[in-house]
């Protein structure tokens, strides 16, 4: 992103109403929600994170992405969704009207609690939303022990 203050031509000659214009879409680059990081994509899926007693449940919308470009794995209860989604090529002979869809490589962690269980994780994915349900470890009721005094 390249900051500074775009120069128009000012029919009017109010180099005020110039100046406040600049300062405007200064501001309007500056906080533009873009993602930031090691990829260099225009776009980050959202995705939802749920949990009750159970479970833990996870919705990230990957709308364009192959299942094989799809890369899922948790480490240190940090759940990580990695992935790609590939430009199509056009022919020559078309002319670009629009183009708002966006390609690229993403990344999205999110910390999951403590106690989840690594075994039975069940994923599924269809029609671009990835579904992931991780269980939790079954919370043991704390111990009363009974202490005689003498």
């Amino acid at each position: 992103m390249k900051l500074g203050i775009k120069k128009r031509e000012n029919p009017n000659g109010s180099d005020l109403a110039t100046f406040r214009r600049s300062i405007s879409d200064l501001f309007d680059d500056f906080f533009t929600l873009k993602p930031t990081g090691f990829f260099d994509s225009d776009w980050i899926p959202a995705i939802d994170v749920h949990e009750d007693k159970k479970n833990i449940y996870v919705k990230a919308d990957v709308p364009g992405i192959d299942e094989k470009n799809l890369e899922v794995n948790i480490e240190n209860n940090i759940l990580n969704i990695r992935g790609e989604k590939i430009e199509e090529k056009q022919s020559n002979d078309k002319k670009n009207v629009v183009i708002e869809r966006k390609h690229g490589s993403f990344q999205r962690s999110v910390r999951l609690p403590e106690g989840i269980k690594s075994d039975g994780i069940k994923a599924e994915f269809k029609n671009g939303v990835l579904n992931l349900v991780i269980p939790k470890e079954k919370e043991e009721e704390p111990k009363r022990i009974k202490i005689n005094i003498q």
